[in-house]
């Protein structure tokens, strides 16, 4: 753990998140905290974490303490979040109760309102993320230069969440960015790659302000959301990346996304998408995009579709 199992702990919480009472009793929520450390320790990966956590107990010179905290946050405000939620009713031997103050001394809060405080809470989580794999990023860290998710990010056109933000709305984050990370690789390969051709290897190493490379880009951003957008459970994607979209084309920024809504999306991003691969193969040729209206003819296949 990376936290101090003592009342120290309690107070390094409230520091880290800024609403903590540090006079709580912090044996409550080391299994909210253990929980949530391993959901960062997977993210960043294994070998990085027990690197910090390793400066964090050691207290070497030679620690990164910018990083230490930077790691500490995210795990602190998930924590303390679960642990929130599971306050509101008291679990004792005889069942869950709910409490109410005789006295009057104090209002339970309306649902709409642990809802709000849920997800301002939750937006908190995902900014401290987003710096987190920010600061990584620009950092020589050899354990996350060798991750996973960071050597899977260098083979593909769009290599950061603030490079994303350029081609398509996410609120810069690093976090969304990495969890679009296979369907990025998707739309790359299966559909841009294809599309693109001879020269693929050297579109890779081109500028921005080369129109093939920004047109590609665009259409690997697109298709990336529209699939992720069919495949991934909605409530992990910021809110504001689907109502900035949805509000754009023409939706009020406060109706719910229903699912007719979501699929209509998808396939919108998917059309803008095939309108990109298009004029970057213009921009490939130097002219226009010739199409073969009629299929290549195979003597084994002797039916058509209509």
């Amino acid at each position: 753990m990376i936290f101090n199992k003592d009342d120290n702990g309690s107070r390094e919480l409230r520091e880290l998140t800024g609403n903590y009472y540090a006079n709580n009793d912090f044996n409550k929520i080391i299994t909210d905290i253990e929980l949530a450390t391993e959901e960062i320790s997977a993210l960043i990966g294994v070998e990085l974490y027990k690197k910090v956590e390793g400066w964090y107990k050691e207290t070497k010179e030679d620690a990164d303490q910018d990083l230490i905290k930077k790691v500490q946050r995210p795990i602190a405000l998930l924590a303390t979040l679960r642990m929130y939620q599971k306050n509101d009713l008291s679990h004792e031997d005889d069942g869950r109760k709910f409490k109410i103050a005789t006295d009057n001394s104090e209002k339970l809060p309306w649902e709409w309102q642990l809802d709000r405080d849920d997800a301002r809470h939750m937006e908190d989580y995902y900014k401290a993320v987003d710096a987190l794999i920010r600061y990584l990023n620009t950092s020589e860290i050899k354990e996350w230069k060798e991750s996973r998710a960071y050597k899977m990010s260098q083979l593909l056109l769009i290599r950061s969440g603030a490079d994303f933000d350029t081609y398509f709305p996410i609120d810069k984050s690093e976090r969304t960015f990495m969890l679009l990370l296979p369907f990025i690789k998707e739309a790359q390969l299966l559909h841009v790659k294809k599309a693109y051709g001879n020269g693929w290897d050297t579109l890779l190493t081109m500028e921005e302000n080369n129109e093939a490379y920004f047109a590609a880009c665009k259409a690997v951003a697109l298709l990336g959301m529209s699939i992720a957008l069919r495949r991934m459970q909605l409530k992990i994607i910021p809110a504001g990346v689907i109502r900035g979209y949805v509000s754009a084309s023409g939706a009020m920024e406060s109706d719910p996304a229903s699912i007719e809504d979501i699929k209509l999306l998808s396939e919108w991003m998917n059309d803008d998408a095939m309108v990109w691969i298009d004029e970057m193969k213009k921009a490939r040729d130097g002219g226009t995009v010739t199409y073969n209206l009629l299929p290549e003819n195979d003597k084994q296949n002797k039916y058509m579709r209509l």
